[in-house]
């Protein structure tokens, strides 16, 4: 079960940011100190800016959010990163995956080559929610339109469907491909998440 491990009470403030103490998961070294992974409960509400600037729409109301901090060098938190999981009949729906190159840049070089080195901040949101959210899933699916972010998703563990725009990771690799295909038709049938 997901755990939150950085809590915020509202934008701008922390309160208990620190080593990730999620056993699943491990922050790779190199990030440990500036960057922080975790699940927020006003997620949606802390991102909303960086969501709006990528899509264009709020972030839904509904489901989990999951955000990297940046942590500076003077203490201030900053959301560097950000993703929607949405369950819904044994499948993890994630979608809303971004990043903020704003943030990125306030980095120091050294850290940004730390982040470069790990994959990127939302590589390492997507294998928080793989590791940490899978009890009780058979896939996680993603919806992506754009190729950057399709090959972090694609680095991360998704595989490409016969849709352009449908990923999945398959959590229980020991259901049968018929299972598979009625997973994979519900994916597609509630259309963009």
């Amino acid at each position: 079960m997901c755990q939150d491990h950085v809590r915020v009470e509202k934008a701008g403030s922390r309160n208990d940011v620190g080593k990730n103490s999620v056993t699943g998961y491990e922050l790779p070294a190199g990030l440990r100190g500036f960057i922080s992974v975790g699940e927020a409960s006003n997620g949606g509400e802390l991102a909303a800016r960086l969501f709006y600037r990528k899509f264009r729409d709020t972030p839904p109301d509904h489901g989990r959010h999951f955000i990297v901090y940046y942590i500076s060098e003077h203490g201030s938190l900053h959301v560097a990163s950000y993703l929607h999981l949405w369950v819904k009949e044994r499948m993890g729906l994630i979608g809303g995956g971004c990043s903020d190159g704003n943030v990125f840049r306030m980095m120091t070089p050294a850290q940004a080559s730390a982040v470069n080195k790990g994959g990127g901040l939302l590589r390492q949101t997507l294998l928080y929610v793989f590791n940490e959210c899978r009890d009780g899933l058979d896939a996680f699916f993603g919806h992506c339109g754009d190729a950057r972010a399709k090959e972090v998703d694609l680095a991360a563990g998704f595989l490409e469907t016969s849709d352009q725009h449908l990923l999945v990771n398959w959590v229980e690799p020991q259901i049968n491909d018929s299972e598979q295909r009625v997973l994979f038709e519900k994916a597609i049938a509630i259309g963009p998440f």
